[in-house]
C-alpha cells in the first residue's frame, strides 16, 4: 500500500484494504505532492537568482555612477532609462519564470484538495462497507 498522509491513515479502518480505484488515487496525490515539492524548490532557486541579479545590476549601476563622478560627467536621465530597460530585460525573465511557476502551484494545490477529499470519501466508504459486513 501507498505510504497515507498522517491525516487519511487515521481514517482507515484496522483490517480494511483498498480497492484498486482508492489505490489510484493515492498514487496520485503522492505525485501531486511529489510535483508540488519541485514547484515549491524551483521557486527558491528563481527567487535566489532574481536576488543575485539585483545585487549584480544595483552593484554595475553604484560602480557606474562612481566610474562618472571620477571622471567629471554628470549622470544623465538617459542612463537611467537605459538601465531600467536592462532590469526589466533580465529581471523580467525571472519573474515571468516565477509567475508560471506560481500558477502551477494554485492549480495543482486545488487538484491535490480535490483528490484528496475524494480518498477522505472514498475510504469513509469502505469503512462503512466494512462495518456492514463485520456486522454480517
Amino acid at each position: 500500500m501507498s505510504r497515507l498522509p498522517t491525516g487519511l491513515a487515521r481514517l482507515l479502518s484496522p483490517g480494511l484494504v483498498l480497492n484498486n480505484e482508492l489505490s489510484q488515487k493515492i498514487a496520485a496525490f503522492e505525485a501531486m505532492n511529489i510535483q508540488r515539492a519541485e514547484l515549491d524548490r524551483d521557486i527558491s532557486l528563481l527567487r535566489k537568482q532574481q536576488d543575485d541579479t539585483e545585487d549584480r545590476l544595483a552593484e554595475d549601476l553604484a560602480e557606474e555612477e562612481f566610474q562618472n563622478y571620477l571622471r567629471g560627467r554628470q549622470v544623465m536621465e538617459h542612463s537611467y532609462i537605459i538601465i531600467k530597460n536592462i532590469c526589466n530585460q533580465r529581471l523580467g525573465c525571472i519573474v515571468e519564470k516565477l509567475a508560471v511557476k506560481y500558477r502551477r502551484i494554485l492549480y495543482l494545490d486545488t487538484d491535490i484538495r480535490k483528490i484528496k477529499q475524494s480518498i477522505e470519501s472514498g475510504i469513509i466508504a469502505a469503512n462503512e462497507e466494512l462495518t456492514v459486513a463485520a456486522s454480517m
